[in-house]
């Protein structure tokens, strides 16, 4: 990644850290990308998001879930106002505080894209400026350099990257592709495509070889075609009509892959359910296990995706367990159209949006609620949450006027 150096800062002790404004280079060998047909039902054009003022915002990281979503938010907004804003209390709460790998790399890959002046990108750094400049949308090639997320990264860059595009981009990112504390491939390429598919937003997703911790090394590629965003509303649920699944491993063995979907297939038929789970054998550079669980409800309903992951010394059938315990909270909690993973990643393209938006949720979590106000300090937009119970155990309902 190119960057330069714009001035070097100097306190009592000598130089302080340089501040630095990442450039473009030469654009890599473009390859086919999906055609996008017209879309004759789109009815609405993206409006310019309409910003707060032109003042640097300042963030609180340790607020609301107090993880990286804040960031990552931000920076998405950021470059596409224009706002600059500062952060401090960075990830304030967690076991390791400040910048991970995977956190600066969404903040790197930012600033390449939006041509950025940067203060504060460094692992550990609690305290980050960023300063966004005009950009144009490019192909990007990303490696993480860890198991970090390729997700994040991806969801940090998508909407400056489609709002903005003349034509389709590829990014190609290299890193984890199954993540603990973020989107696995399977939600991405079943559930958060389809969300942004139906919100004006479409793309395709591949994954060439899986990344797991501690290894790393998977590749996510995605093809982003121009977006016109439109609202949503979704309210409703409808009748369960079908739960499809993948059992996978990466270089282990296939016995684990029958044990997780055995395992899987025993527990949801206790409840009267079947499902169709397709067992994979994913090139990788490690190994891992993972199963994923996706439940259709009415007859164009967008699947809610569960996944469980394997660790050394886990068994197969609790990593089926994980799995099959969120989709049955899901299923259980009738009131909520839309899963609580997707609850709060389909509200920043649906704030950029013209129009009003509503749709219920299964949980209102932490994570939207946080969303919800990183979204206000950035747009002039009237975002509410109604909960009908405690945080993190309540269904709700999202209204976007």
């Amino acid at each position: 990644m190119d960057w330069q150096a714009l001035k070097t800062v100097w306190g009592k002790k000598g130089p302080a850290e340089s501040r630095r404004r990442w450039v473009m280079h030469g654009g890599h060998e473009r390859v086919a990308a999906p055609h996008r047909l017209p879309d004759e039902e789109t009815q609405f054009r993206t409006e310019e998001p309409r910003v707060i003022s032109s003042r640097l915002i300042t963030l609180d990281g340790s607020q609301g879930e107090g993880g990286g979503q804040i960031l990552r938010t931000a920076l998405t907004l950021s470059i596409l106002t224009g706002r600059s804003f500062r952060i401090v209390k960075i990830r304030a709460n967690r076991d390791k505080p400040g910048l991970r790998p995977q956190h600066l790399k969404a903040v790197e890959s930012a600033a390449l894209l939006a041509g950025a002046e940067v203060v504060g990108a460094s692992i550990g750094s609690r305290d980050l400026t960023f300063r966004p400049a005009p950009y144009t949308p490019r192909d990007l090639q990303i490696d993480i350099g860890t198991a970090g997320s390729t997700a994040l990264v991806l969801q940090t860059l998508h909407l400056p990257l489609a709002l903005r595009a003349e034509q389709p981009i590829r990014v190609t990112l290299t890193g984890g592709t199954f993540n603990t504390a973020a989107p696995s491939f399977p939600f991405l390429e079943t559930t958060w495509r389809a969300h942004l598919a139906r919100l004006g937003s479409p793309m395709a997703l591949a994954m060439p070889s899986g990344g797991f911790y501690p290894r790393g090394g998977g590749q996510l590629d995605a093809w982003i075609e121009p977006a016109t965003l439109r609202p949503l509303t979704l309210t409703e649920r409808g009748q369960l009509t079908r739960i499809q699944g993948i059992a996978g491993v990466a270089n282990l063995r296939p016995e684990i892959a029958r044990r997780m979907r055995d395992q899987a297939e025993a527990r949801l038929a206790e409840r009267g359910l079947s499902a169709e789970i397709e067992l994979v054998d994913w090139p990788s550079l490690g190994q891992g296990a993972a199963i994923s669980l996706s439940a259709t409800y009415g007859q164009d309903g967008i699947p809610a995706t569960f996944v469980g992951l394997g660790e050394r010394g886990k068994p197969a059938e609790v990593v089926a367990d994980e799995a099959v315990a969120e989709l049955l909270a899901f299923h259980d909690a009738e009131e909520g159209a839309v899963d609580p993973h997707s609850a709060d990643q389909i509200l920043v393209p649906l704030a950029l949006a013209p129009g009003r938006s509503e749709y219920t949720v299964a949980t209102v979590t932490e994570h939207l609620l946080t969303n919800v106000a990183t979204i206000r300090a950035f747009l002039d937009r009237e975002i509410k949450v109604e909960i009908e119970g405690a945080v993190g155990e309540a269904p709700g309902r999202v209204i976007i006027a």
